[in-house]
Order: C-alpha cells, then structure tokens, then sequence
C-alpha cells in the first residue's frame, strides 16, 4: 500500500507539467499514489498525463470537466487511499528526498499536519533560475515552533505563518475525522486559505520542520495568484472562513480578530495585481472591512507590523489618494527600468532587500542580475536566491545595465563616483523608485 497520495491538480501548465512530474517519479520515497486531475486542460496537458501513466504504473490520471480548483482538489482527497496526503502545484517542483524525510517525521511526531519550509523560484534568463529560501514563519522571533508539537489553540502567533497549503504532508484520518475540504467556489480562487485556516485551527498536533524540499514558481503569469480579475474572490473565501469560525460557536471567536488580519493582508497584497481601475474599489472594500472589524470589537492592531499599519491608515483616510499613489509608484518604476534587460542593485544590506522586493511584488525581479559590492568581504555570497558580486565582475553589464544604488544618503555620492569611474552609464539612486511619503 502507498504511504503517499500525492494530488496534482493540473489546468494548462503545458509549459511547466513534465518539469514538476518528473519530480515526482524521482522521489527517493517509492510508495507512492499519483493521483493527477486534469480539471478540463484545452493544451496538451491532458495528453503528458496519459504518457507518464504508461510509464509509471503509480500514477493515476483523472479526465474531468472544468469545475474550479476547490472542486478538484476535494475530488483528489475523496480518491486518496494512503495515510498521508501531500499536494504538488503543477507549475512547481519538489527535492527528490521531500516525502521519504517528511513520512519519516510524520510518523515519528503523530503529526496531523506537517509543513516545510520552500523555495520560491523564477527563471531569469534561459535555463537560468533564481530560488530564494521562504520561512513558513517569516518572524525570527517564532522560530522556537520550529521542531515540536504544538497547536493554534495555545501558539496563536502562529498565524503569522505562511498560508501554503503544499509544502508538507496532511494525516488523511484527520481529514476525515475533521471534514476537511476545499471551498468549492468556481475557478481557481484563493480556495487553498480556507483549507489551510481548517487544517491549523482543527489541528491538535501541528510540526514545522525548518528545511525546505518544496519549489514554489513565481513566473507562471497565468497562474490564478495573477488572475487580476479574481483578485475580489479573496473576500468571497473569507466569509467562507468566517462561517467556518461561526460554526465552532464560542471556540470559534477567540479566532475572528487573526481572521480579520489575514483578510485585510490578502486584500492587500491583491492590491499589486489588481488592474488600476479596479484599485479604488478594493481599497474602498478594505477599508469597509476595517472599519466592520473595529466596530465589532473584533480588530487587534497588535497583528499588524508598523508597515502594515501605515498602510492600513493610509488607505482609510483616502482610498481613492491611496490607490492613485500604488498606480503612480507602479508606472513610475515601470517607465524607470524600461529600456534595461539587467539590474543592478548596488548594496547587499537592508535598502537593497527593500527595492528587491519592491521590484519583486512589480513582478520585475526577474530583470535583477546581481546584488554589486566594492568588496565581497563580509557579504554574503547569495542574497535572497541572487548572486552577490563584486562589482568589477559586472563591468561586462556597464553599457547596458541599469544600476540602483541602495546605500545610505552619506554613501551615495562615492559610491556614484565608483561607478562612473568604472563607466557604469546607467545609474540612479533608489529613492526614484518612491515617492515623498515612502521616501520618508
């Protein structure tokens, strides 16, 4: 018998599908069932699927109709016959040792649910990709939840985690005993929060193994994340949520204000990919949340770091001022980096960090090279999956890359002397990329 049902959901990841099942028959772990669901791919996917099935006798294909990720996924669960159940994206990856080591910590823990630390990968240039290593809990000062058992109940904090629902395993009874499923909502929206707030607040026995084994894509464009018309669905799985926590009746209010966090982040985060003429009205629904949320008494402003609360009041005293600022700030940098197939960022610390995810959340990453250094002395050699260079190895780039220097005030004018010396042509500083209130 198969100690592994691995799901698959697939939906026209041609591109993607053979890289990620490829992945899967090189597991170390060979008792495994494959159960692959081809929720009505109109691209080959359905034909890559049926090949490695002649192949490989553990795979199970499943040719059905278009019904949405959350119906898909409950389907793949229902047909699942192994112990444990784990979940692979078909635009993703995983390590040839991820389930062997994760079964072997399942067992030994009793854990109802186990999950990993990830990788978050794209492909910069061709057959070129850059992964940067993801803490399932992004906080340091959480990381003492890391290696033991714990549950929701008496860690709340844990909340902070990431919401992933496929970088671990899940014990199949407790799915069951617990009647977990998906969201059944047309299409592919945001289903996975609603399982993975069910897993966590019905979990008794929760580990977290600070290793990672997962591949998470983050250049599939036409994944659902970047479905800007699916953005609003993310409201629509909340309330889903909160008729979960209404039906635990008193065990379920001590939940609703870490409910309301996450909904407020998620819309947040929405913000970025949702088209510009869409912004107002999500930031006009966000503020509508807050404001429902405070009145309710249901709202801990503690959950929220300082940059979380800047923007929260930002958004509420003008929404319709705070959405153009996200379009004028997109467009800005947009127009700043046109025109340059590389970046540079020029400083390896905290202000470098900064415009990589600022670039990162514009989906412009991709177009970063390298972090420069004048030394690599006390650097770091790889900053965030990217290479940290010493800048004379860059001079090949001077013609045709920009760079953006992110250092200090104090540092910026050497540091522009540095550069031009070494005819580096394309050259700004960082704050460009802000407006007056960020730059403050």
């Amino acid at each position: 018998m198969a100690k592994v049902s691995i799901i698959i959901p697939v939906y026209n990841v041609e591109r993607y599908l053979r890289e990620c099942l490829d992945s899967v028959c090189r597991q170390t772990l060979q008792d495994l069932e494959v159960i692959c669901l081809d929720d009505g791919s109109t691209d080959s996917c359905g034909r890559i699927l049926d090949e490695y099935a002649r192949m490989d006798g553990r795979f199970r294909i499943i040719h059905k109709p278009n019904e949405g990720y959350g119906k898909t996924m409950n389907a793949g669960i229902k047909l699942a016959t192994a112990p444990y159940i784990g979940i692979v994206e078909s635009d993703d990856r995983i390590a040839p040792d991820m389930y062997e080591n994760l079964v072997q910590l399942m067992e030994e823990k009793q854990a109802d649910i186990l999950k990993a630390d990830f990788y978050e990968f794209y492909e910069r240039d061709a057959g070129n990709y850059i992964e940067e290593y993801v803490y399932l809990l992004p906080d340091e000062s959480l990381h003492n939840l890391y290696g033991k058992i714990f549950n929701i109940h008496k860690n709340k904090m844990a909340f902070h985690s990431y919401l992933g629902t496929w970088s671990g395993l899940y014990s199949r009874r407790f799915l069951l005993k617990e009647h977990i499923l998906y969201n059944e909502t047309p299409g592919a929206s945001y289903q996975d929060q609603g399982f993975w707030l069910q897993t966590m607040i019905k979990a008794k026995r929760i580990y977290l193994v600070k290793e990672a084994y997962y591949h998470y894509r983050i250049d599939n464009y036409g994944s659902s994340m970047y479905d800007k018309g699916k953005v609003f669905a993310v409201r629509g799985e909340y309330h889903y949520m909160r008729g979960i926590l209404d039906s635990m009746r008193e065990a379920g209010k001590e939940y609703y204000p870490w409910l309301n966090q996450l909904q407020i982040a998620s819309c947040f985060n929405s913000m970025s990919r949702i088209a510009d003429s869409q912004k107002e009205l999500l930031a006009g629904c966000i503020r509508k949340d807050v404001l429902e949320a405070s009145e309710a008494g249901e709202l801990d402003a503690s959950l929220f770091d300082q940059g979380q609360k800047a923007e929260l009041f930002s958004l509420i005293v003008n929404p319709k001022a705070y959405s153009k600022k996200l379009i004028k700030r997109r467009e800005q940098i947009e127009r700043l980096l046109e025109g340059y197939s590389h970046v540079i960022l020029y400083g390896a610390g905290k202000i470098g960090r900064r415009v990589q995810r600022l670039l990162k959340d514009g989906r412009l990453n991709t177009k970063i090279k390298s972090f420069a250094v004048t030394q690599k002395e006390q650097n770091p050699a790889v900053l965030a999956g990217i290479p940290v260079e010493q800048i004379d190895q860059l001079l090949e780039y001077r013609e045709t890359a920009l760079v953006i220097m992110c250092v200090g005030e104090r540092y910026i004018a050497e540091v522009d002397t540095v550069l031009r010396k070494k005819g580096f042509e394309n050259r700004m500083v960082y704050k460009q990329l802000f407006d007056e209130r960020d730059k403050a």
